[in-house]
């Protein structure tokens, strides 16, 4: 939402169905321009007639035809400003620029903030899952032994262990994702405190997946460590 609230109203003057494609060109090439939305002069008519509840169709036109231009995240908002007004097809431009410019450098560091704290809880994570996977294998390492001698497989020694393992994954992930709601729902009404309805809440199936992958991440490492643990105690006991 934050993205497509940063857009520019260009007026321009009326054009056949060729000189408007050639303009749409025109203006896709210009640095900062994301998107591009053609809207008749009929259709903000008809815009305005439902807003203001009146009929004007024996009425003259005074509306302009107009282009929706949404800006990107990495636009030089003046720049864009003077190469928009320099194309001798506008008549007008409506643009908040200073509002634009600073709603760009707020998503450029949310953006920053979510990729390096995301990558650092990752990592962190890892970690975390790896050390207390494999602390709960050594501390257990005898028990590996003893199934050893009486001739229990390696593979169900293993796949015991793993079982384990996902079975405490599961029960972190459930716990951590009630967490997550919770600081979720907090934040999404702080933000919202401020700017009504900027940020709506995600779909069911949206936080769904959100569960799955963080739950199927955690019993991928848990495999790993796991295998790569029990198979240095294995080849112990074996010798």
């Amino acid at each position: 939402k934050l993205d497509s609230s940063n857009q520019v109203i260009v007026y321009v003057k009326t054009m056949t169905e060729p000189e408007i494609k050639e303009f749409q060109i025109k203006m896709n090439s210009i640095n900062g321009v994301k998107a591009i939305t053609f809207e008749p002069k009929e259709r903000a008519l008809e815009k305005l007639e439902k807003e203001l509840d009146v009929t004007l169709e024996d009425q003259e036109n005074p509306l302009s035809d107009s282009f929706y231009v949404f800006v990107s995240k990495n636009a030089n908002v003046e720049q864009l400003r003077k190469s928009i007004l320099a194309l001798p097809e506008v008549q007008e431009i409506d643009m908040r620029a200073s509002t634009i410019q600073k709603s760009i450098t707020f998503n450029n560091n949310l953006d920053n903030i979510l990729l390096y704290g995301l990558a650092g809880i990752g990592v962190f994570g890892v970690i975390l899952i790896y050390n207390l996977t494999s602390f709960g294998i050594k501390a257990r390492k005898k028990d590996v032994g003893t199934l050893t001698h009486i001739g229990v497989s390696n593979n169900f020694i293993r796949f015991t262990y793993l079982l384990e393992g996902i079975f405490l994954i599961g029960l972190a992930s459930m716990a951590g994702f009630l967490i997550f709601l919770k600081l979720y729902d907090f934040i999404l009404q702080g933000i919202n405190l401020l700017n009504t309805n900027i940020a709506t809440r995600s779909s069911r199936g949206e936080l769904e997946t959100l569960f799955f992958i963080s739950f199927a991440a955690g019993i991928i490492i848990t495999a790993i460590v796991n295998f790569s643990s029990t198979r240095k105690y294995l080849k112990f006991y074996k010798r």
